[in-house]
């Protein structure tokens, strides 16, 4: 920065250029080896074999091969051990599975006890009890094949105990089954469910897990604020039936019903939940809209949610 006639300039640094040196390991392995029998000197080695000669220098320095040599790691080492980081990692995955993801302080906070617990200097933080953003962030690093940070999706206890191998393995038999006797096309495949939608914002913290799953769960307690209930359903072959709508509410109100989609039915209860009644509405709504029969049966599939039970 310089001033000149009251006027001031910012003069922009210029950026560090750094050289990045390629050599084959088969000219190092020849430099070395004329460097250690006393054959040339490091100059004359580095020019003739094309190798840099700092890190001819370093690397005969070292009674190891320039194989193992190389693939040693330059700078600080990680604090905990590589045996202990595996083992934390392996830990993040089974957390996850289980849907009791680690957020990015859990894993700090573990570091820090990992690091207590077998005496390994460290620089963490003792007034927080926590390891540092640097060291978190190398760690992702040193794990990037399988761990990543990742927002899950809020997974009730009821949820996440009834999706088990077990149950899921009943399912399609049972699916597999009734498919294999009634030979159901796409257009008589029906599947229903519910989405609630909630009108106070919630956010699920980030939570580490492994890389590439399509989908990450982490268990929340009762659904806090109010939820809007839409109950939807679609045939294989992307036919619609019009929803049903409950509100949040214990007594009608025709404005709640502008701009709806057009067949769609409405029912109103405090908590906004479906109730069995409610779905009894949906499912006599259901018939009424596909018209299934003897000569053309209808195959619908759902969870277990206790008001499925007509």
């Amino acid at each position: 920065m310089c001033a000149s006639g009251g006027a001031t300039f910012l003069r922009k640094m210029p950026s560090r250029n750094v050289k990045e040196h390629i050599w084959e390991e088969e000219n190092m392995r020849n430099a070395v080896d004329a460097v250690r029998n006393k054959r040339m000197g490091y100059l004359a080695a580095s020019k003739n074999f094309k190798v840099p000669r700092s890190t001819l220098f370093r690397y005969c320095k070292k009674d190891k091969e320039v194989g193992s040599i190389k693939k040693e790691t330059l700078g600080r080492k990680p604090v905990l051990t590589e045996e202990l980081e595996l083992k934390l990692a392996e830990y993040i995955m089974k957390m996850e599975k289980q849907f009791f993801g680690l957020t990015r302080r859990d894993l700090c906070s573990i570091a820090f006890q990992l690091a207590r617990q077998n005496n390994i200097p460290n620089s963490f933080s003792i007034l927080n009890q926590t390891a540092g953003e640097h060291w978190f962030k190398r760690f992702l690093h040193r794990h990037k094949e399988k761990t990543s940070v990742r927002t899950p999706t809020g997974t009730s206890f009821a949820r996440a105990a009834g999706f088990n191998r077990a149950n899921v393995d009943e399912f399609f038999d049972l699916l597999e089954k009734v498919q294999e006797e009634k030979n159901f096309s796409p257009s008589q495949i029906f599947n229903v469910d519910e989405c609630g939608i909630c009108i106070v914002q919630s956010k699920c913290p980030k939570i580490l897990a492994l890389k590439g799953k399509r989908q990450i769960g982490t268990l929340t307690s009762a659904e806090r604020g109010s939820l809007i209930t839409v109950v939807m359903c679609m045939s294989a072959d992307g036919t619609f039936v019009p929803p049903l709508i409950i509100f949040p509410r214990k007594n009608s109100n025709e404005q709640l019903k502008k701009g709806a989609p057009s067949g769609a039915i409405f029912r109103f209860h405090p908590s906004g939940w479906i109730q069995t009644d409610q779905f009894t509405a949906w499912f006599d709504h259901f018939i009424e809209k596909v018209r299934p029969s003897a000569d053309h049966p209808i195959l619908l599939i759902l969870d277990g949610h206790n008001t499925h039970t007509l």
